[in-house]
């Protein structure tokens, strides 16, 4: 079972707000906080249609080039578990319109302090704490 966590993602202007399950994809390499969000969620943020300060870009994935947008640190992302809730990351909103789930970077997870320990069975921690937690479901 991969890693996934409920995830607390609002608008950067604070209008709009959704909790949902995403992946740890740690093969979603990137150089910036990033968050793939599937056009159901990003609707629910306000970035679908795509919004004027949208970038249009190719993005590599397993499956091949897929035409996307990023907008700009859109969303404020956070942990949310049944005992605590993580710190608060601006990331950039990666709108594709060919995933089902919401997926994290390496570089965000790792803004998150998310470390993944084994990914196997799905089992994380926060990295300023020893308790072990499973995947979200």
């Amino acid at each position: 079972m991969p890693v996934r966590v409920r995830l607390e993602i609002r608008s950067r202007d604070g209008s709009r707000r959704v909790l949902e399950t995403a992946l740890i994809n740690t093969g979603f390499t990137s150089n910036s906080p990033d968050l793939a969000l599937p056009v159901a969620i990003a609707e629910r943020l306000g970035l679908w249609p795509a919004p004027h300060e949208a970038i249009s870009v190719s993005v590599e994935t397993g499956g091949g080039v897929v035409e996307s947008y990023i907008v700009p640190q859109a969303v404020v992302v956070r942990v949310v578990t049944e005992d605590r809730v993580g710190r608060e990351v601006v990331a950039n909103a990666l709108v594709n319109p060919f995933i089902d789930e919401i997926l994290v970077s390496d570089f965000l997870a790792e803004e998150l302090g998310i470390q993944i320990m084994f990914p196997r069975r799905g089992i994380w921690k926060f990295v300023d704490e020893d308790r072990l937690r499973e995947s979200a479901v």
